[in-house]
């Protein structure tokens, strides 16, 4: 093979590899992405303590009341928990969205785009599983609910309570 054909192929192949290099490094403008304007959701009530709860008799819940206290709809996002033995469900006219639990144990936590009216009240209805540890779950807990809201900082229930056998 020619030398200078083969010195011509390296550096033409060099300038190709660079020039693409640089192009895929030059500034790209990003997509614009416009804010959008929310209501906000309140709750007179975030937190619940269960006081003792036992194994053996199984599930507790605790409806929360939310209601948009803005003149414009709210819009909350995502519903998720902070452990495996508590689910979460947003009512809002009768509409079901979840039950919902811990981010990153079982199916991903979709998106939601539950609209809460101005001045309407929906539920977030929390079920706490004292068994889902097993024996290893006696003893005082602490677990917390997760609202998030377009456009607003997240809402966040709290209960507690303390397994018993």
């Amino acid at each position: 093979m020619n030398p200078k054909i083969l010195v011509i192929g390296i550096i033409a192949s060099l300038g190709l590899l660079f020039g693409g290099l640089l192009w895929m490094s030059r500034p790209v403008a990003k997509p614009q992405v416009l804010a959008t304007s929310t209501g906000k959701l309140t709750a007179s009530e975030t937190s619940w303590d269960f006081g003792t709860v036992s194994m053996a008799k199984g599930v507790v819940i605790k409806k929360f009341s939310v209601t948009n206290t803005d003149a414009i709809p709210a819009t909350a996002t995502k519903l998720f928990t902070s452990c495996m033995c508590t689910k979460a469900v947003l009512w809002v006219n009768g509409k079901e969205w979840g039950p919902y639990g811990m981010p990153g144990m079982g199916p991903a936590i979709p998106d939601i785009a539950a609209e809460i009216a101005p001045g309407q009240t929906a539920e977030v209805e929390v079920t706490f599983d004292p068994a889902a540890h097993g024996p290893a779950g006696v003893g005082q807990i602490e677990r917390q609910v997760t609202v998030q809201q377009n456009g607003q900082s997240s809402l966040t229930f709290n209960i507690r309570a303390l397994v018993a056998p």
